[in-house]
């Protein structure tokens, strides 16, 4: 089973902090349009596999928006295809709005970047993610080194000195 302790707030790094806006573009007769933020790469390259995200923005009157868009996980592979050596999984995290989204990533590599994606309806956000800093076991890890260990011989000659 895996142990993180979470619950302590000196086990958290905030690695970005950011406000971003739309580009609004005049409509012919009046107004404006809000040209969709486009999805933002995180620039700091992870080597730990848990990390909280917050996103705010400012909802319009009357609106009850949840939904803060989505959080993408990517990895060098080495593959160099279409001027890319990046490969990103197919599973999105759903990001909450103003809420402390806590992501856990399966460990399948050394090290990784996020991109995130908002909905093209924010014409703000503001973005804060923390990568998690502190012990991080898993007893089935714990295990297997205990095994690995273990002193073959010595065991062998206890188990005979039962035997008798």
């Amino acid at each position: 089973m895996r142990q993180l302790q979470l619950g302590n707030s000196a086990n958290w790094e905030l690695i970005h902090n950011e406000n971003i806006s739309a580009v609004f573009l005049p409509k012919q007769g009046g107004g404006y349009k809000a040209v969709p933020i486009p999805e933002i790469s995180i620039a700091a390259a992870l080597d730990v596999f848990v990390v909280a995200v917050r996103i705010a923005t400012v909802v319009p009157e009357g609106r009850t928006w949840r939904f803060a868009g989505f959080l993408k996980q990517n990895v060098t592979t080495g593959i160099a295809a279409f001027t890319s050596a990046d490969a990103s999984f197919n599973r999105r995290y759903s990001l909450f709005l103003d809420k402390i989204n806590l992501i856990i990533f399966p460990q399948i590599s050394t090290d990784y970047s996020i991109s995130i994606k908002l909905p093209d309806w924010f014409e703000n956000a503001g973005i804060a993610i923390w990568r998690y800093t502190g012990i991080d076991t898993d007893s089935t890890e714990e295990l297997v080194n205990q095994i690995k260990n273990v002193d073959i011989p010595r065991l062998e000659a206890k188990v005979d000195a039962l035997s008798l």
